[in-house]
């Protein structure tokens, strides 16, 4: 199970009770879950200690403290991707606009750099003619 398998079975858990001999309980589950898949996944959340079967073992199970303290990190950590994704988007975006700044300035700076490249040539020419007349 991966943890985004594990956080909506704890949420499922955490929202209902789960009586497996109750047959009203089976139209909630096949909503959001295969059946069989649900039934073996019940298993492995009991043996990491993330829900319990009541004590009388009459197929009622609850989510442990554990549990919700596993739900609570997995939410914890979805939200800090999804921040995360969100200040990358705002960044590429920023990126964007510099660039588009960038290539609106490109043509003011290509006559600069021709014009400085003009002035440099007619200092250069009056150097030599300077130096010739010596």
């Amino acid at each position: 199970m991966n943890d985004n398998e594990i956080k909506n079975h704890l949420i499922f858990f955490k929202q209902n009770v789960i009586n497996l001999r109750d047959p009203d309980l089976y139209p909630k589950i096949e909503e959001y879950f295969d059946v069989n898949v649900f039934r073996n996944n019940i298993e492995f959340l009991e043996n990491n200690s993330l829900i319990v079967e009541d004590d009388k073992r009459d197929s009622i199970y609850s989510i442990t403290k554990k549990g919700e303290g596993f739900l609570k990190q997995i939410i914890e950590e979805h939200k800090y991707i999804a921040e995360k994704e969100r200040i990358e988007f705002e960044k590429s975006k920023i990126d964007l606009d510099l660039a588009q700044k960038m290539l609106k300035e490109y043509p003011y700076t290509k006559w600069f750099s021709r014009i400085g490249f003009i002035i440099a040539i007619v200092l250069a020419v009056l150097e030599i003619i300077q130096w010739k007349n010596k």
